[in-house]
């Protein structure tokens, strides 16, 4: 007698998915497309008309095979409340009242200004969950709102509950924006809520998840680490041509301004101008992103406009492109989190000068990319030193490559995905017990 083994059924609710085409929409991406296949048929639940003035929508479609539905958000409140704002610190101006918030964020938009997309969403979930015998129920966040839509469905429908936090909710970062105290309150009972209620909890880096144990010890049983990883179908793409006849270091997207040790790289490259080791000939530091201003701004500051270029947001695949032919990558993070850039890098084997903080990111770089450049400290000299040693490197072609093939074993997403797919089987299978 034959028994036919039914293929599992997963509902993905994800704000960020295209057609939006901002990074956090990468890792589902990744993941329902992996997951269709090895053996669970994703159902992704999105939303129609998300906040434009904080998303960016592009021409990014959705894996081919997966079906996406979408819900409407009743209402985006982003750019109101920024308007709200406004409108109240300009009449506490001639009190010499001066706000260094948007109270309006603070007090109404809990657990974020997405909550308007909660209430359609729950209904159309009930409606797939009911019609797709769906097996378990995925939540991405950010944003926070959507876990609070999880778990709406997990108590309605009883089914298990996974949610992924792509960055920390309260969980301190290395920040200067300062939260009220109240604010930080409601948001720890919102947490904790939910983290109590989810049957998995999935984070993107070990020592997020050190911190979340530390802070929630009944976590020990259910939270695990995925990295994000880099999608290996892009290497296919990604041919390493000719270098630029320049040296060229490169950098794409957010800066991490509240980090810390962005002047510095700035201050390093005015030092080698000065001692005529690097000039407009033979020396160019390459950036796109939104906040091409600031970049030009500091590089008016310290008087290298001429080794600075810069551009606006280019499409993913063309940044990678860049990349390819430049000799280093800047890398910037925001611990406890691991920008994306660290998994494009070394997979596209481009060695990094690192300006980063000792832990997990310098760790994974150590192991992988030999030949990169690791500058704990917030010092000019010390980020001089590594840019002319790695001049040097290349000029008598002693660039060791990266590791990309165990690289690879480790972090693509498909192989991540893997690791997914077994944490949940054996979730169901102890459900079933």
């Amino acid at each position: 007698m034959t028994y036919m083994v039914r293929e599992k059924n997963i509902l993905m609710i994800c704000y960020y998915y295209p057609p939006i085409s901002d990074v956090g929409a990468k890792r589902s991406v990744a993941f329902s497309k992996y997951l269709a296949k090895h053996g669970w048929t994703p159902y992704v639940l999105s939303v129609r008309n998300p906040d434009r003035t904080y998303c960016n929508v592009g021409n990014d479609s959705a894996p081919t095979g997966v079906p996406v539905s979408y819900s409407y958000s009743i209402f985006n409140v982003y750019k109101l409340f920024g308007k709200m704002n406004g409108v109240l610190s300009r009449m506490l101006k001639p009190l010499r009242i001066n706000l260094k918030r948007n109270y309006f964020y603070d007090i109404f938009c809990v657990p974020d200004h997405f909550f308007g997309w909660i209430p359609l969403t729950i209904i159309t979930g009930l409606s797939l969950i009911k019609n797709h015998n769906i097996d378990m129920i995925y939540v991405s966040c950010t944003p926070f709102s959507s876990a609070a839509i999880g778990v709406a469905l997990k108590l309605i429908t009883k089914k298990p509950l996974i949610i992924d936090f792509r960055d920390p909710f309260t969980f301190e970062m290395q920040t200067r924006t300062a939260i009220p105290q109240y604010r930080k309150k409601i948001d720890v009972y919102y947490e904790t809520a939910v983290l109590r209620k989810c049957d998995l909890f999935i984070v993107t880096t070990d020592e997020t998840k050190k911190g979340y144990l530390d802070k929630y010890p009944f976590l020990k049983n259910k939270v695990h680490t995925i990295h994000n990883g880099f999608d290996s179908v892009w290497l296919d793409d990604a041919t390493k041509g000719e270098q630029h006849d320049k040296f060229s270091i490169f950098y794409g997207g957010n800066l991490y301004l509240d980090q810390g040790r962005f002047s510095s790289f700035f201050e390093a490259l005015a030092l080698l101008k000065c001692e005529n080791k690097i000039d407009r000939d033979s020396f160019q530091f390459l950036y796109n992103g939104g906040q091409h201003g600031v970049v030009n701004s500091m590089a008016r500051k310290y008087g290298i406009e001429e080794l600075v270029v810069t551009n606006d947001n280019i499409p993913f695949k063309d940044n990678l492109k860049m990349n390819l032919k430049s000799h280093l990558q800047l890398l910037r993070i925001a611990k406890p989190m691991i920008s994306t850039k660290l998994y494009e890098g070394i997979a596209l084997n481009i060695p990094f000068l690192a300006t980063i903080p000792p832990g997990e990111v310098e760790e994974i770089i150590r192991r992988y990319s030999p030949s990169s450049y690791i500058v704990t400290e917030d010092s000019a000299d010390m980020i001089a030193e590594a840019i002319e040693d790695a001049k040097r490197k290349y000029e008598s072609r002693s660039i060791v490559n990266n590791r990309v093939a165990e690289f690879l074993e480790q972090f693509s997403r498909e192989n991540l995905t893997l690791k997914l797919i077994k944490i949940m089987e054996e979730n169901l299978n102890r459900h079933v017990a």
